[in-house]
């Protein structure tokens, strides 16, 4: 609801420094044929896009990708223009609107898990004391940062027949105080456990994969992972550790993947992560980002650049992973299109404004 609101607060500014062109006869292009189904495939089943449409048209005497250096545009009938959206600097900074150029590359086949960050066993530490004591000083809060050696309590030995002398307890290794269990008076023996270090520099994302999918996972793939703190951000990371026995009842295997974390440590134990897993990758094809692709009803469409207007175009789309949409039919490599942004250039194609940008029906050509 608040996406919608924040919708409709961009579309009504924009809509004073919106100039539609209609100098021509309105610009039209073939319908995808029925509603294609575009989602990334769920951690069942791993599906991919549909064979929907015939290759992209290109001038008679070409191949499928031929002379994609030369000039491309995207025209109605008669040559002109149409159906296109002109936008002023500060309309586009309105909708901080970015484009980025349409490649020819593989798509990898994914797989969608659900993780939870979790510390590294192999790097981190529970610090004990080696003589029972009373703490004189605690050096160290949780939240801080520690170094390998250094002095984090102090305290006085209570060993009988010795001169209490000063003990101090080092940490074990460089990393960040996560827990304190200890304060300054208390008496302790050697058995408790004084403070929880642990290095974030690196962090495990545990997740499960059902066994039907098992046949699919190894040791080494590469992951991609995402968190809501950071919904911008991915991550990268390897599957380094795959559990020996199945869950009983969720049929499912532990899976684990070393994920390095930022210099400011953004990512944190015990965060929820999404991870996409790449299990297999096809050949070179046509590719966008997904965030370029909109939908009205069956209707796929981007927005293409074309010189200073920013044109509606219909397209068929295939496979899809978590970052990229294949593209049948509609935009070929060199095109422009808009990322960020498209959402709003996609509510003025649909206020009455938009004008030519309703009739999409006719043969598209280039």
């Amino acid at each position: 609801m608040r996406r919608a609101l924040a919708v409709s607060v961009v579309t009504s500014a924009l809509l004073g420094v919106l100039a539609c062109d209609r100098g021509g006869e309105a610009q039209t292009r073939p319908a995808a044929e029925g509603a294609h189904s575009d989602s990334i495939p769920d951690a069942d089943h791993g599906t991919g896009g549909h064979d929907e449409a015939a290759p992209h048209e290109h001038p008679a005497g070409g191949d499928d990708h031929a002379d994609e250096a030369s000039p491309h545009t995207h025209t109605a009938e008669g040559g002109e223009t149409a159906g296109a959206i002109s936008l002023s600097p500060e309309g586009r900074a309105n909708i901080g609107l970015e484009t980025v150029v349409v490649k020819i590359r593989p798509i990898e086949r994914t797989l969608a898990l659900n993780a939870t960050l979790q510390v590294d066993p192999d790097r981190e530490a529970f610090v004990s004391s080696r003589v029972q004591g009373k703490v004189t000083a605690v050096r160290a809060k949780v939240g801080e940062r520690v170094a390998k050696g250094q002095t984090l309590v102090v305290l006085q030995s209570l060993q009988i027949a010795e001169t209490p002398p000063t003990v101090e307890v080092p940490s074990p290794l460089d990393g960040v105080v996560l827990e304190r269990t200890v304060t300054t008076g208390e008496t302790i023996d050697a058995t408790k456990s004084l403070l929880h270090i642990a290095d974030l520099s690196r962090l495990l994302a545990q997740a499960e994969v059902y066994e039907t999918d098992l046949a699919s996972i190894r040791v080494g793939q590469m992951a991609r992972i995402r968190v809501t703190s950071a919904p911008e951000r991915i991550f990268t990371g390897r599957v380094v550790r795959l559990s020996d026995a199945i869950d009983p009842e969720r049929r499912t295997l532990r899976i684990w993947i070393d994920v390095p974390n930022t210099r400011d440590r953004l990512l944190k134990a015990d965060m929820f992560a999404q991870v996409s897993l790449v299990i297999a990758s096809s050949g070179n094809t046509v590719a966008v980002p997904n965030e370029a692709i909109q939908t009205q009803g069956a209707e796929r469409f981007v927005f293409v650049q074309n010189g200073d207007k920013l044109v509606k175009q219909n397209v068929v789309t295939g496979e899809r992973n978590d970052q990229y949409t294949t593209i049948k039919r509609g935009v070929v490599e060199g095109d422009e299109v808009v990322t960020r942004g498209a959402i709003e250039l996609a509510t003025l194609a649909s206020q009455p404004a938009g004008g030519g940008l309703q009739d999409e029906s006719k043969p598209h050509s280039h």
